[in-house]
């Protein structure tokens, strides 16, 4: 059997037009939900990121902050103890004026008594006396400026800076809250009169609770106002602040001769006497051997002597040892004749500082205060194919639209955390050529105090303790510990 096919033209463009604008369609359809998904996820990645790089900024520029504030304090601090100084230096001027004086008066005496008989000798003894009468002189104004002047405006600062310190330290960590605040708003976009939503501090009371009450918290606790018997660290401070002069005279060679059986002995500095008292003094004594049980004993006759005190009371203070002839003359007389200018009142002794509360030894190389910022985006504030009213759910034959985005509680969020810590540059540092002014001499390494200002910031990881608490406050489920980014130490 034979069959005949026939090709009908017509018939055949009829049943497959069409066909290009289903496939058209299509991949029209694919191509919008590829460019809807790329779109939200470079709208969610950026506010996301966004989000991160406000609270580090946030947390940085709080612990920044509060970094200042120590530094601030501390330079306060070596105000109080350069002024402490200054003072000691002061006294032990005025000692050594009056002993000074007392020196060239009694040789003066001396050379007067021995110039009836050698009268050369006389004009050496009008000379000595007029050195005496100057010194005298100098040593009255250096007591009334002691008096009037240095001790007063001592006092006020002194005063002054701790009551600064009281309101600065504590206030701190609303200065810092204050700075975290004000750089995450300025992550905001401002244009004329409008201000979008944009990122903000997380301010729901269980977050503030979790990092403001905790900020104020660890900032209150990590200094303290040390005064009364808790003052040597300040003490030794101040100690330490003296220069030669004022710390010991002993005097040059020709002051301390020894000839055998007869010499001279200078002797002089200052002393701290507990935290409320200085003590300055001099003494010049000449010896001479005498026979005695033991043999052959020095016995000591006064020269000259002087002596300056400072306390809340202007008290006479304690004979110096060993209580020879010289020390008790320098006691009982504080001026070159006797009156009671030398001893000063109305000094509250060493000063009452601010300083790291906690100075146990293990707890100084890693001494530091922490920071904390939570910051949030609203999701309605994220410009998505969502938010902008394009796939939304229409029930229709071919199936449903719904593209919107999903983040747990509604919002994107972010933590951070940075720490204030203590760091003296040291001899060594690799590309440091900066820092050599700064080096100490020793070459030590030197812990945290509020003596010196080398506070600074840095970021730093959350604990996952920290984090889990955060994300349970912010209504987030804790398990994200494991998954993202910090809180992993």
């Amino acid at each position: 059997m034979k069959f005949t096919v026939r090709k009908v033209a017509g018939a055949s463009r009829r049943s497959v037009r069409g066909q290009a604008v289903i496939w058209l369609m299509g991949t029209m359809v694919a191509c919008a939900a590829i460019l809807y998904g790329v779109f939200n996820t470079a709208q969610i990645t950026v506010a996301k990121q966004r989000t991160v790089n406000a609270a580090d900024a946030g947390a940085l520029a709080g612990a920044t902050v509060q970094a200042r504030v120590l530094n601030l304090a501390a330079y306060n601090n070596r105000a109080m103890m350069a002024n402490e100084a200054f003072l000691i230096q002061m006294l032990s001027i005025e000692s050594w004026l009056q002993y000074f004086g007392t020196t060239a008066d009694n040789f003066g005496t001396l050379a007067d008594i021995v110039g009836i008989f050698i009268p050369p000798i006389k004009i050496i003894g009008q000379i000595l006396d007029k050195l005496a009468d100057a010194t005298e002189k100098a040593h009255d104004m250096l007591v009334k400026a002691d008096d009037k002047a240095v001790i007063p405006l001592i006092e006020t600062a002194k005063w002054g800076l701790a009551q600064a310190h009281t309101v600065v330290i504590k206030g701190g960590g609303v200065l810092a809250e204050d700075a975290a605040t004000k750089v995450v708003d300025a992550n905001r976009t401002h244009f004329g009169n409008h201000e979008d939503v944009g990122v903000e501090i997380d301010k729901r009371p269980k977050v503030r609770a979790a990092t403001f009450a905790l900020n104020q918290t660890r900032w209150w606790n990590f200094t303290r106002q040390y005064s009364a018997n808790e003052r040597q660290d300040s003490k030794e401070v101040v100690l330490n602040s003296r220069d030669g002069f004022s710390t010991s005279r002993k005097g040059e060679w020709y002051l301390n001769l020894n000839a055998g059986l007869v010499g001279t002995e200078k002797n002089g500095g200052s002393v701290l006497k507990g935290f409320d008292r200085w003590e300055t003094q001099d003494t010049l004594e000449i010896w001479e051997k005498v026979p005695c049980k033991s043999g052959m004993c020095k016995e000591y006759q006064p020269i000259g002597w002087g002596r300056s005190n400072a306390d809340p009371d202007g008290s006479s203070g304690d004979v110096w040892e060993p209580k020879r002839w010289a020390q008790k003359l320098a006691h009982s007389d504080a001026t070159s004749h006797g009156g009671n200018s030398g001893k000063f009142s109305n000094w509250t002794g060493v000063p009452n500082v601010f300083d790291v509360r906690d100075k146990a030894a293990d707890a100084r190389a890693g001494l530091g205060v922490d920071f904390i910022v939570a910051t949030r985006k609203s999701r309605a504030a994220v410009l998505t194919t969502d938010q902008m009213g394009i796939g939304q759910d229409t029930p229709a034959v071919t199936g449903s639209a719904d593209m919107k985005e999903r983040a747990e509680a509604d919002q994107y969020t972010a933590l951070a955390k940075a720490r204030v810590f203590f760091e003296r540059p040291q001899r060594g540092l690799l590309n440091d050529k900066t820092a050599n002014p700064l080096w100490r001499p020793d070459n030590a390494k030197e812990y945290g105090s509020l003596f010196s200002p080398y506070w600074q910031a840095r970021l730093t990881d959350l604990t996952a303790v920290e984090k889990g608490e955060l994300l349970l406050a912010m209504d987030m489920l804790p398990d994200k510990i494991l998954y993202t980014p910090g809180g992993q130490k």
